[in-house]
């Protein structure tokens, strides 16, 4: 008697958990529908139909709240990226112009600090677009905390660490 009651106790839970995750595959394939039937819908916008939806003037900065709290959320990734991209791209530039009694200019620190800059306006330029796209113009603030120091080697063997301050002592 427990050996049929615990199999048809345990068919009817399996049962139910199938009928859930069909359910739940179900929900997930229509939201993932729904998303690429508006991706596509932004895909399809014309040069036209995206300057009627961002006339020509100016957006105060309560309009890019969601733009900030985004910028916010992923600095310390884009402070990384950009942090390594500035040094790989101005290292070679420092030793091409590198004076013969300097055996090397490198920085030993580049961080653009921990602090997101913010976007304060946004506008829409008619004269530059053209007619093929839309050019935006944003009015950024940057309160970071950037930590730089470039080291000057000299052909002595002196290592001579030079830090960037934004606002000095």
């Amino acid at each position: 008697m427990g050996f049929f009651s615990g199999m048809i106790i345990g068919i009817a839970i399996g049962i139910t958990l199938i009928i859930a995750f069909a359910k739940q595959e179900s929900t997930r394939s229509k939201r993932r529908t729904d998303l690429a039937k508006t991706i596509a819908k932004f895909a399809r916008l014309t040069v036209e139909d995206s300057r009627k939806l961002l006339p020509e003037n100016f957006y105060p900065s309560w309009v890019l709240t969601w733009l900030n709290s985004l910028l916010d959320k992923i600095w310390p990734f884009v402070d990384e990226a950009a942090s390594e991209l500035i040094k790989n791209n101005v290292e070679p530039i420092l030793e091409q112009y590198r004076p013969l009694i300097l055996s090397s200019l490198t920085f030993s620190t580049l961080t653009l600090g921990t602090v997101a800059p913010q976007f304060t306006g946004i506008s829409i330029v008619e004269e530059g677009s053209g007619p093929t796209g839309v050019t935006m113009e944003f009015d950024m603030q940057w309160d970071g905390n950037p930590n730089i120091v470039l080291d000057i080697k000299t052909r002595v063997g002196v290592v001579l660490p030079v830090q960037w301050l934004e606002n000095p002592p």
